[in-house]
């Protein structure tokens, strides 16, 4: 049987070995890819980034500004806000995440099953708009998994951002709970 004292002393060893193996590994400098600003995103590519912006821009038509240049802007803080939501799920939940993202990216399934024809950048909202209707109203469970993790995904992102809040009349938490997010 393990005694106090044993499991003491594997533990001390344990963090000594791990420490050294930290040091010979070198020094840790930060990724890159989480850089908080206008920078590369933490998991998506440039292909998935304009797939959801695509779909983001018929999936929050109403929600949207007007305005073009602030409409643009809006629907590259959803994709941020969606990148950022993604980079906080489960690893398998990413995974199912991007290849999903794949699927879509993907000429071939994005012609015959997504049934959109062009690039993303270059869909219609009419296109986009039946492929959502078809996948969220499909007889196969899968199709019907994939609308909802998009459906979620970007809304999340949209509704979770404080700039879309006075669209919809959401004035923020409350103000005993700004404590707990500025602590």
């Amino acid at each position: 049987m393990l005694t106090r004292r044993q499991l003491l002393k594997t533990g001390v060893a344990g963090v000594a070995l791990l420490g050294a193996a930290r040091m010979v590994y070198g020094p840790i400098t930060p990724d890159p890819r989480f850089d908080s600003g206008a920078g590369p995103f933490r998991v998506l590519d440039p292909k998935s980034a304009t797939a959801l912006a695509a779909i983001a821009r018929v999936m929050l038509h109403g929600a949207l500004p007007r305005d073009e240049a602030k409409r643009q802007a809006a629907l590259q803080q959803a994709v941020r806000g969606c990148d950022i939501a993604i980079s906080g799920l489960p690893g398998t939940v990413q995974d199912e995440v991007k290849q999903l993202l794949t699927l879509l990216n993907s000429r071939l399934s994005r012609r015959w099953l997504v049934g959109v024809t062009s690039p993303w950048a270059e869909a219609s909202d009419d296109q986009i708009a039946h492929f959502l209707s078809r996948w969220r109203y499909s007889s196969l469970l899968l199709m019907r998994s994939g609308y909802q993790a998009l459906h979620q995904i970007i809304f999340a992102a949209w509704y979770g951002n404080p700039t879309a809040w006075p669209a919809i009349g959401y004035g923020g938490p409350p103000e005993f709970m700004k404590a707990y997010w500025n602590a």
